[in-house]
């Protein structure tokens, strides 16, 4: 997906806020750079006339804009979308994973099928299968809705995390055990910091914020910049 890419372009959750983001993108897009959103989008909250615009926006640039699905997207709605990333993905050119999901915390406050979807998280198989590809090929870039609760401790110290965790969480978990990639890049939490973690620089992107990852020099070094940019 990512062969001929040299500027990777991460966004937060947008929550249905497609203009800002669509302008954004369309400024930033260009000769090898890619830009991908890190879930809550806000699939199957759009109305029509901005799902079908970002069907279209997505479709036209196929191979340089995706996304991967947060708690507040419709899973089902996300793999018929153009520029849908598959939890687990792995990218050779980049050695970088995607995995999407969460638990929503305020799920007992929605209505299943309309604002919350059960399907919100992978099953307890899928994410097996998911740590399992982790560990094979220790993927250098994570790119994550959500994060691995040592993450979470460090980056926020003071937000409490609620027990007992999700099977996403407990899934990152077990993949930040099994190997400490160079960066970690996650949205859903609604602010923008960062930390370092036994090595790892976990990045959380807030609302409509950006980052960028950088593959430099002949070495193929990674450096990631930016982290509080609105879009």
């Amino acid at each position: 997906m990512f062969v001929d890419i040299r500027k990777l372009v991460l966004v937060g959750d947008i929550h249905g806020k497609f203009l800002p983001f669509h302008a954004f993108a369309r400024r930033v897009l260009g000769r090898g750079v890619a830009v991908v959103q890190i879930g809550d989008f806000g699939h199957g909250f759009l109305d029509a006339g901005t799902a079908a615009g970002a069907a279209d926006f997505f479709r036209e640039n196929a191979g340089t804009c995706g996304f991967i699905h947060g708690n507040h997207d419709d899973p089902e709605v996300c793999r018929t979308m153009p520029g849908w990333i598959p939890d687990g993905h792995h990218d050779p050119a980049w050695n970088i994973m995607f995995v999407g999901g969460a638990r929503s915390v305020d799920r007992h406050l929605r209505t299943q099928g309309l604002d919350w979807w059960e399907d919100e998280e992978c099953s307890i198989a899928e994410l097996n299968g998911i740590v399992d590809r982790y560990a094979a090929v220790k993927p250098r870039i994570m790119v994550t809705h959500d994060a691995p609760s040592a993450a979470i401790e460090a980056v926020f110290p003071r937000v409490r995390q609620f027990r007992p965790l999700s099977r996403t969480t407990q899934a990152l978990d077990a993949m930040f055990e099994a190997h400490r990639p160079e960066a970690w890049i996650f949205g859903h939490w609604h602010r923008s910091a960062s930390a370092v973690v036994e090595g790892t620089r976990f990045q959380c992107l807030g609302e409509l914020r950006s980052c960028t990852l950088s593959w430099c020099g002949p070495k193929g070094t990674v450096r990631l910049s930016g982290g509080s940019e609105l879009v």
